[in-house]
């Protein structure tokens, strides 16, 4: 999943000598029962009452996560050390009268990763949580989750000291100012600085190596040692390099920090991700094949180095200025997640990372995972209100239609500009027009686009991102040579076409049977079936997709199939193998994708010129 700032972090030691700032200290040494101190001595308060928020939004996450909830034995003290009166106002906010006498305050911060009381049905995305695991030596420290600020001091600087064992270390994109074997301090302009910035404590497996004009660090958290920050390292290289091409021949960054926890067991909330920033992305991911992982962090990190680009360098008003507590959201959900999905597929197919296959093969996916989801709204819309349950349940969209939005648009601005520009350049002319430290309004974005481009560009834009036109795959995909059909009939090894799911152990199941095809048919499935082992290879959460799409791959209609599975009988639970010779059936596919091989001229100019083959 994916979780925005749009700020530079670049700040000097020289700033936080000129005025006065937060000073806090957090101290991991003294964790207990999954929880930490934290200490704050605030900078002077000139009014008579204020207010300490917590956030209840933060960027990136689209979702309310009330953060206060986690904090516990709230206090207040003036200069001399006396407690003072305060009042929690709501899940976030606490109002401290006599705020002139107000010196510190200080509280626990409760873990998220954990299951706990105020949890409810709302569960925090990993990426976006908190991990106090003492006993492990690990801590996961996105900074919002355990720092607040004084409303109308978010702009003060911050300066955070960490006190923690020697055998452990901290790795973030934050500089640090002073830096001992126990304690570190890391120094931000302000709280969107510091909020931008996860930290990552653990026994150290860190690498770092100068990538394209930018110092990459990796830092893994592996509990039973199957990955490595090497491994992610070798894995990342080649798409780094392949990214900075992409974006002109440099990275537009000093430096990038993954951070990357990895479970090995179920997560309290079902998922797995990522959460990007704007100089480091935070991964949690579940501990399985080398191989296998080092790929998901490949792929998923296609995706938030992106976001460097937007919304860093491109963004709104909203998102310049968050505010954490009653925050307006930004109608360009599309550019921030979209186009930056769009680019993360992109920009491998482009650099010969995989195959043209292999990209169509993603945007397929796309379609019909958007096909889960009313879009009968305009994106703008939907992003501008995402808060609102029924549109936070679309979300997953921004990914889909989202990316699709974003691929129709390159072809139109390449098409329509005879190849001169393409979605790219044009980001790059925003990012020069904008950059960090300047926001777009909301309703003008398209039509700076226009100027950039032409009125065929902003007419697409106003129809299928600030209307709610159907994308016209079959004309602008038959641009660049790709025959595009809603539907096709073929013959297919499948897997039975149960319904599979997850039960309380997190074990995948057979939740249904009733759109079963021969081929299950002939295997046996019941409702119920637990799924061990499918031709001898373990099915677990984590393996599933991986036994069952080498399944696909490497089976021919009349081999021999066994699946190992666990079902009641006579109210005993127990292992049964179920056996059929596997047979192709007819499926209905939706949304063909197929390279036109003999493409006309202007196709092959305009598919050459996305391709970057010309």
């Amino acid at each position: 999943m994916k979780k925005l700032l749009a700020y530079s972090l670049l700040f000097s030691s020289i700033s936080l000598l000129a005025q006065e700032s937060y000073k806090i200290n957090i101290d991991l040494t003294k964790a207990k029962n999954d929880k930490v101190p934290v200490e704050i001595t605030l900078p002077e308060i000139t009014e008579d009452t204020v207010e300490y928020h917590m956030a209840k939004v933060v960027p990136g996450t689209y979702s309310i996560s009330d953060f206060g909830r986690f904090v516990t034995e709230f206090k207040a003290f003036d200069k001399e050390g006396n407690k003072l009166k305060f009042e929690k106002a709501s899940t976030n906010r606490w109002v401290i009268p006599n705020a002139k006498e107000l010196a510190k305050i200080s509280y626990w911060i409760e873990d998220s990763y954990d299951d706990f009381d105020g949890y409810g049905d709302n569960k925090l995305f990993e990426p976006g949580g908190m991990s106090i695991e003492a006993d492990n030596g690990v801590y996961v420290l996105n900074t919002f989750g355990f720092i607040g600020y004084v409303d109308g001091y978010k702009f003060k600087p911050f300066e955070l000291t960490i006190t923690h064992d020697e055998e452990i270390k901290g790795a973030t994109s934050l500089k640090r100012s002073n830096e001992t074997a126990t304690s570190d301090t890391f120094i931000a302009d302000n709280y969107n600085f510091l909020a931008d910035a996860p930290i990552m404590y653990s026994k150290p497996d860190i690498v770092t190596k100068e990538i394209a004009g930018a110092e990459v660090l990796v830092s893994v958290y592996s509990p039973n040692k199957i990955l490595s920050a090497a491994d992610v390292m070798d894995n990342i290289d080649e798409l780094m390099e392949a990214q900075a091409k992409y974006l002109g021949g440099k990275l537009p960054v000093d430096r990038y920090a993954y951070l990357i926890y990895l479970f090995d067991g179920p997560t309290i909330s079902g998922a797995w991700g990522a959460l990007e920033h704007s100089y480091s992305s935070l991964y949690t991911l579940p501990e399985m094949d080398p191989a296998r992982i080092s790929q998901t962090v490949k792929d998923v990190a296609a995706h938030e180095f992106f976001h460097i680009v937007t919304p860093l360098n491109i963004h709104s008003e909203e998102i310049h200025d968050f505010n954490y507590i009653e925050p307006e959201m930004s109608q360009h959900l599309w550019l921030y997640e979209g186009v930056t999905e769009y680019s993360s597929h992109h920009v491998q197919v482009k650099y010969d990372l995989y195959d043209l296959e292999d990209f169509l093969e993603q945007m397929k996916d796309k379609m019909n995972q958007q096909d889960q989801y009313n879009v009968d709204i305009p994106y703008t819309e939907f992003s501008e209100n995402i808060l609102e349950p029924v549109n936070e349940r679309r979300y997953g969209d921004v990914y889909a239609g989202g990316a699709l939005i974003a691929w129709c648009l390159d072809l139109t601005i390449i098409k329509s500009t005879n190849g001169q520009k393409d979605l790219q350049a044009v980001l790059r002319e925003l990012s020069k027009q904008y950059g960090p430290k300047k926001a777009f309004k909301d309703e003008e974005l398209f039509s700076e686009i226009e100027k950039i481009t032409n009125n065929e560009v902003g007419d697409f834009l106003r129809t299928y991102v600030g209307g709610a036109e159907k994308l016209p795959y079959s004309k602008i995909l038959g641009w660049a040579g790709i025959r595009y059909s809603p539907e096709s009939d073929e013959q297919v090894i499948t897997a039975g076409k149960f319904t599979p799911a997850l039960n309380e152990e997190q074990e995948i199941y057979v939740a249904g049977v009733d759109e079963m095809n021969e081929f299950g048919k002939d295997l046996g499935f019941k409702e119920g079936d637990v799924l061990l082992e499918w031709n001898g290879k373990e099915i677990t959460l984590e393996t599933f997709s991986e036994v069952i799409q080498s399944f696909y791959n490497e089976t021919e209609a009349g081999d021999k199939i066994t699946v190992l599975v666990r079902r009641e009988v006579k109210n005993k639970m127990k292992e049964v193998k179920l056996k059929a010779k596997a047979k192709k059936v007819k499926s209905s596919q939706k949304h063909s994708l197929e390279v036109i091989e003999n493409p006309s001229p202007e196709q092959q100019k305009i598919r050459s010129f996305w391709l970057g083959t010309e």
